[in-house]
């Protein structure tokens, strides 16, 4: 009968036992009552009461929020810019990246680094016009902070941080800003970019937070603020895990 079918994991069992493992490491590691107490931060004035500009001054302003929400106290961290934009040649000619010039650049949209007790995140400069990018940034530099920096890991984990930064409660905008898409216009050009953010794929980053809200018995109404694809694998998680015990 149809109510009985087996409902579909979105994810691999592997990735599934990843997820798992890597949430209950951290729980293990900051503590279950600090973990258990984290919440889903939504895009809204309730967490991120300001009118966005696309300035340095709200990438200062999220950084320093960002930082209350994680529990981040007692630390100074320097916020430095970087572009890597579309450029405008003389003859009108577009570059999409540095790549062109050189034949090497990986794009980043954001550098967290540690050097002579000073820390520092780079923001890329795109994305001060995408506030839920930019948050979803700024969580992730800040969890390099929380793992390295505060020495719970020895060596870099960018998939581990990227989980870091959703068990802190930032999934929807880690989700959404997955993959972007971007135009760029002059007098006699006219092209478009798809550019990929973050490093776990929608479906894992889906169910990490699916099961952060059993997990947690949240009541976040998750479907208003994820897109279409996050939420189409965020119900399925959700529907998945409502048949485990």
């Amino acid at each position: 009968m149809f109510w009985n079918k087996k409902q579909k994991l979105p994810v691999t069992i592997d990735d599934k036992e990843w997820i798992e493992e890597g949430l209950l490491f951290l729980r293990e590691n900051f503590s279950a009552e600090h973990f258990d107490n984290l919440q889903t931060i939504t895009p809204t004035k309730d967490f991120y009461n300001i009118t966005f500009k696309g300035n340095e001054e709200d990438a200062e302003f999220i950084l320093k929020r960002t930082m209350e929400i994680m529990i981040i106290n007692d630390t100074e961290i320097n916020l430095e810019f970087f572009s890597d934009q579309p450029v405008e040649m003389a003859d009108g000619t577009i570059l999409s990246t540095p790549a062109d010039m050189n034949g090497s650049w990986k794009s980043a949209a954001g550098l967290y680094e540690e050097k002579n007790d000073e820390k520092t995140i780079y923001i890329e400069r795109g994305q001060l016009k995408n506030t839920i990018s930019l948050i979803a940034t700024i969580s992730h530099e800040l969890s390099h902070l929380i793992l390295l920096g505060e020495n719970r890991i020895e060596e870099n984990d960018e998939y581990l941080t990227d989980l870091t930064a959703i068990a802190y409660g930032f999934g929807i905008f880690i989700g959404n800003s997955r993959f972007q898409h971007s135009t760029f216009q002059n007098s006699t050009n006219f092209g478009w970019q798809m550019s990929k953010q973050g490093y776990l794929p929608e479906q894992i980053i889906a169910y990490s937070m699916a099961w952060l809200s059993k997990h947690r018995k949240e009541s976040t109404d998750y479907k208003k603020y994820l897109n279409k694809t996050m939420e189409k694998y965020f119900t399925q998680s959700e529907n998945y895990l409502k048949t485990e015990k």
